[in-house]
């Protein structure tokens, strides 16, 4: 996964965790470049039948509704509280958002040096709007994000993040469909 929590972990146990950008994780999204992993041998590829998909919990009367719930839960989290923002985001996006988040959060439960370092990440959003000319689904959103935790992390300088995202009607509400920050 793209994730960077992948690569802060990664980071982390390189020992070059002051060398991280100051929002920790900052590319949670999967860059617009990058192919899926191909399927284990023997593994058919396909796409879960449109019944099986889990239908959003709470979606948002609007798409800045769902845009802005999503951000606040993404940028604001603490070492005790990411695993259940992550599964509280995936709960609630459809797509590929969805699925980013589930692995996300399946691999924080196991980040030991997350919860060793006291990491945490609050932000704001600046800006939200469609991108022009683009589809209509597809919106920017610009944060200020501030990273901190124990002694390697304090100091660190408060950051502005872009991120491309998607979101997709369901039914009459909408739901984040895909979230992708950019570097």
């Amino acid at each position: 996964m793209r994730n960077a929590r992948r690569y802060l972990l990664l980071l982390l146990l390189a020992g070059i965790a002051p060398f991280l950008s100051a929002c920790g994780l900052a590319d949670r999204g999967a860059s617009a470049s990058e192919t899926p992993p191909q399927a284990n041998a023997g593994e058919q590829q396909g796409t879960i039948p449109a019944a099986a998909r889990p239908a959003p919990a709470d979606p948002a009367a609007s798409p800045q509704q769902a845009l802005e719930r999503f951000a606040g839960r993404y940028i604001n989290w603490s070492y005790r509280t990411l695993a259940a923002e992550e599964a509280a985001l995936a709960a609630e996006a459809v797509g590929e958002a969805r699925a980013f988040e589930e692995q996300a959060r399946a691999q924080t439960v196991r980040d030991t040096p997350l919860q060793r370092g006291h990491i945490y990440n609050t932000g704001t959003i600046i800006a939200l709007a469609r991108v022009r000319g683009g589809p209509p689904d597809e919106w920017v959103i610009d944060t200020r994000e501030q990273t901190g935790g124990d002694q390697e992390y304090a100091g660190l300088q408060a950051t502005f993040h872009v991120t491309l995202a998607t979101v997709a009607r369901v039914g009459k509400a909408y739901a984040v469909s895909s979230w992708r920050p950019v570097e």
